[in-house]
């Protein structure tokens, strides 16, 4: 590795581009490629962007001199590239979830687990000031022995209409409440029962909402709520609300309002926390946990979010699938 790491950043999406920008910002980082199929990206990324644009990845990943990169590909393409990746000695940063099938998951997990490089997925609540001050309350025994949570997470149908195909509600939305949860709690759940609806949605195979009650094995229960089919209006781009209740007290996150609001032909509440534009660029959440994986590749050490853990995760939202289609509750 020269002075600085060398990333590239494979798919240049509204995702992708966020992170080639982030990557950008921070110090002892030169962002060296990018990686996109459709042509017009590619060749609007590589002017905005001042890179190397590649149309294949394959190519990217055999650049020896790129050290490290940021997979943000559609999730039911996650499995190939990291595997290509991995052999090629990469360090990688997976957007989440870890895959959209449990066996590419799986799968993903078998060539990471003993992997020699930093492996991550960017789950990115992990790295949000709100949610880490709640974490850090339940480590602490702030409130006692945890009784229940109850969390939502809703946003405007202009999302999922990019995900079609490729991605639903409970693998792209619920995921990100499973995996604080589960990290929370420091244990995963045994058991979910879960009823969702497709109306909006339903000509492409997808749900519009998910209720989904996940049973801990030390008896917590937590219900969570998703919904990505608001009106394209909604003043948030996400409405996302947590509860805890433990013994000794209870923790609340509400993010819908974000501190600032503008007032014109309609009222918006736009993001001040996941990436949120300052002097340019994009900052907060993301900034956070961008940062951190570089971190982790300078200093030699793990990241806080493990292989294992996002494959927990991705087990829970295969139980929620299972439940809805058999009807039931299913041990995960």
């Amino acid at each position: 590795m020269g002075t600085a790491l060398r990333v590239g950043v494979i798919g240049v999406g509204q995702m992708g581009m966020l992170h080639a920008r982030v990557y950008k910002k921070i110090p002892h980082v030169e962002l060296a490629a990018v990686c996109e199929l459709d042509g017009a990206r590619r060749a609007e990324a590589a002017n905005a962007l001042g890179c190397k644009a590649y149309k294949d990845y394959g190519e990217l990943l055999s650049d020896p001199s790129i050290d490290a990169v940021s997979i943000v590909l559609p999730d039911n393409m996650h499995r190939d590239c990291v595997e290509a990746a991995a052999a090629r000695g990469k360090h990688i940063m997976l957007e989440k979830p870890l895959a959209s099938m449990l066996a590419d998951g799986e799968a993903i997990y078998r060539a990471v687990k003993d992997y020699g490089k930093v492996f991550t997925v960017g789950f990115i609540l992990r790295f949000d000031a709100r949610y880490g001050a709640v974490k850090q309350a339940v480590a602490d025994g702030r409130l006692g022995d945890i009784i229940h949570i109850n969390c939502r997470r809703n946003s405007p149908i202009t999302g999922p209409r990019r995900y079609i195909g490729a991605s639903d509600l409970s693998m792209h939305v619920m995921i990100h409440d499973i995996d604080f949860i589960n990290w929370c709690l420091g244990e995963t759940p045994v058991a979910v029962f879960a009823k969702g609806r497709g109306v909006l949605l339903k000509e492409h195979g997808m749900k519009d909402v998910i209720y989904a009650l996940l049973t801990y094995g030390s008896g917590v229960v937590a219900c969570i709520e998703a919904c990505w089919v608001l009106p394209e209006n909604c003043p948030t781009v996400i409405d996302d609300k947590f509860e805890i209740v433990g013994t000794a007290g209870a923790a609340y996150v509400d993010s819908c309002d974000n501190g600032v609001r503008f007032i014109g032909e309609r009222a918006s509440y736009p993001d001040s926390r996941h990436w949120y534009e300052i002097n340019g660029a994009p900052g907060g959440d993301l900034f956070e946990e961008l940062t951190a994986f570089v971190n982790n590749i300078l200093d030699g050490t793990r990241s806080v979010v493990t292989a294992a853990q996002a494959l927990d995760s991705l087990r829970a939202v295969d139980a929620i699938e299972r439940s809805m289609r058999e009807g039931k509750e299913v041990s995960v």
